[in-house]
């Protein structure tokens, strides 16, 4: 078992059952090629909506490819020590860092998710058929 603490982007510490993220440390992955389909949902917790939720058609091989492909998310992301963060989705801007609210993503089927016991950074997500994602706009974590 790994000792580090897993941190999110603002050092904070996430604990280790958390699962979600907000551009976490690097997760040394593999990618696959080829046509998929992902299922998403968004959340905005302040508010108790669901913002989306759907199937995205992608031959991206990461999360954050996806996220760049599907424009009916309007996804936007910056570049950061840790890769690039999600800031908006779907026009909903992303707070201050360190007081949120913040946009996070989980997956309980993708395998770097699992494996990591957190989703890491989007550029670090690989992607497989049928992966699912919530996203959340959130005051906690």
């Amino acid at each position: 078992m790994n000792n580090e603490k897993e941190m999110d982007c603002r050092g904070r510490d996430f604990g280790r059952n958390s699962g979600l993220c907000a551009g976490l440390q690097r997760v040394k992955t593999e990618t696959v090629a080829g046509a998929k389909t992902i299922n998403v949902t968004v959340v905005n917790e302040i508010d108790g909506t669901e913002l989306f939720s759907g199937a995205i058609k992608t031959d991206a091989e990461t999360l954050g490819g996806m996220l760049e492909g599907a424009p009916e998310l309007k996804a936007k992301m910056e570049t950061s020590t840790y890769g690039r963060l999600l800031t908006a989705l779907l026009d909903v801007e992303q707070g201050d860092m360190a007081t949120g609210p913040w946009w996070l993503y989980e997956s309980e089927n993708n395998e770097a998710c699992k494996t990591a016991g957190f989703c890491p950074a989007v550029d670090e997500t690989p992607i497989q058929d049928q992966d699912q994602f919530t996203f959340k706009y959130t005051d906690s974590y």
